[in-house]
């Protein structure tokens, strides 16, 4: 049966809940895991990311800075603010996700 929406983002945010679950993880089992992820060897805290991160990726967000407004989309140049980069809005049309990192664009 496929988990539910509600499931797999309960199930994300107990494993980035790592303080609560590091006394269960043994040592011997982190090679296992992080081949299995086929990420190289890493501690649990940075397995239990890549397995909430694949239940149930966090979305970046960033605010384009050092643009033109006009009711509510950019006009012209905008900056990301997550990654600096710089984007030209010749149509006046306004992104979703920032091209370069995939950041979500947050407008407030």
């Amino acid at each position: 049966m496929k988990p539910t929406d509600e499931e797999r983002r309960a199930v994300a945010a107990r494993l980035r809940d790592f303080e609560r679950l590091r006394p269960v993880f043994k040592e011997s089992n982190v090679c296992a895991f992080s081949d299995a992820l086929g990420i190289g060897y890493m501690d649990w805290e940075h397995i239990c990311a890549c397995l909430a991160d694949l239940i149930e990726p966090e979305e970046r967000t960033c605010h384009m800075r050092d643009a033109h407004w006009d009711d509510g989309q950019c006009t012209w140049g905008c900056i990301c603010s997550e990654c600096g980069a710089k984007h030209e809005h010749k149509s006046g049309k306004w992104m979703n996700y920032c091209p370069m990192c995939g950041a979500k664009v947050v407008v407030e």
